[in-house]
């Protein structure tokens, strides 16, 4: 099969991917940059607030005016239930940054390929990358009717590492959580992101734009299989102190997901010819609240890297690019642990587990191989890595 020539493919169209192709058009204008995405952001997905830091990023991609014309929710106050002490509340007045926002994910996600589209990128939504072998300089992609070659690839497939293998990358999964949300409409909000800690886990609540609210509860794998079921669910919502007062009588559910939110990173960051970026290259735990800011950053420093690649500085755009992933990591690791540890008062499995030291947080995991389904078990744990 012919394959279509490019620059660089950028696999992915979340906040990450698309950080990448706008920031390679500003980059490296006269190169021929694809985006490809699998989906096409036309489902629910988990609310999560953008802190106002992100304001900066945005200005640096050229998507700032865009973004702020869509009128998303203003976040004006955080409120944290965490600890023994009363509740706690941090107003954006008393931040040098200002108001964040409450995002529809969906909408911003499509926002941002419109930007990234705007720019001059190639966008393919319904596009699923299925191989990608090595074919020098750069990188053959096999998608569903469709061969690509590409000088370079960002991975910035979010938290599907289906593609590890072929980059010859491993993927450490560092904690094992889970998201049981539902989404619901006819809820005025009140510009608050709220944080719960409760016996079985933490729930978390955000403002959506059109009165619509997200509610989810965070908690392990294999302690929250009940959650999937509606009445338990709610059960377990009606106990909460803060959270079940936000949804009025009149609410009513529109959708529910459940998804992995545990940490995971891959290993190496990049190799030849190809970046890893956001949840691809470290999924971050929620309760950091480092999801989109992360994404963004990343993919901005993909562009900077693979853009070094094709003009004859791939060693030091590997190696650099890897030293600001392992710092990230490094930041990242005590801080949750720390944050966790602060709440875990209840004599629950849930907190059991983070009252121990970080480096006894170790767990089997597996990792997904090729797609003949191989696999292989490695022991890890969350803990600090020195950088390389």
């Amino acid at each position: 099969m012919p394959s279509e020539q490019v620059d660089f493919v950028v696999i992915g169209g979340g906040p990450a991917g698309a950080a990448a192709a706008l920031m390679l058009r500003r980059q490296a204008p006269g190169r021929r940059v694809m985006l490809v995405e699998a989906g096409r952001h036309d489902r629910p997905k988990p609310g999560e607030v953008l802190p106002a830091v992100a304001q900066g990023l945005l200005r640096q991609l050229g998507a700032w005016t865009l973004f702020a014309e869509a009128g998303f929710v203003e976040n004006f106050t955080q409120v944290s239930a965490w600890t023994n002490e009363p509740p706690g509340e941090r107003h954006s007045i008393f931040s040098a940054h200002g108001a964040g926002w409450h995002l529809d994910r969906a909408r911003f996600d499509r926002l941002m390929l419109q930007a990234a589209k705007a720019a001059g990128s190639e966008v393919r939504l319904g596009s699923a990358v299925h191989s990608a072998t090595r074919e020098n300089p750069g990188w053959r992609l096999k998608l569903a009717g469709a061969d690509i070659t590409a000088q370079a690839v960002i991975w910035a497939a979010g938290r599907s590492w289906r593609l590890a293998r072929h980059f010859g990358a491993k993927v450490n999964v560092h904690g094992h959580l889970a998201a049981y949300t539902r989404f619901f409409d006819r809820t005025p909000g009140d510009c608050r992101m709220i944080v719960e800690a409760r016996p079985e886990g933490w729930w978390y609540s955000a403002d959506l734009p059109d009165q619509r609210r997200v509610v989810a509860c965070l908690t392990d794998p294999d302690l929250g299989g009940g959650l999937r079921k509606a009445d338990h669910w709610y059960r377990s919502l009606a106990a909460t102190q803060l959270i079940a007062r936000l949804l009025p009588a009149e609410a009513r559910e529109t959708a529910s997901l459940v998804r992995s939110a545990g940490t995971a990173s891959i290993d190496p960051a990049a190799g030849e010819r190809w970046i890893a970026a956001g949840d691809c290259l470290f999924a971050a735990d929620p309760l950091s609240s480092r999801g989109i800011v992360h994404a963004l950053r990343s993919g901005i420093l993909a562009a900077y890297a693979a853009s070094d690649m094709l003009e004859g500085r791939e060693d030091l755009a590997r190696a650099r690019y890897s030293m600001i992933a392992t710092q990230c990591f490094n930041d990242y690791v005590p801080a949750l642990a720390a944050h966790y540890a602060a709440a875990a008062r209840w004599d629950t499995p849930f907190w059991q587990r983070r009252r121990l030291e970080p480096r006894r947080q170790g767990q089997v995991i597996r990792i997904s191989g090729g797609e003949d389904g191989s696999h292989e078990t490695r022991h890890t744990g969350l803990r600090r890595r020195q950088p390389a």
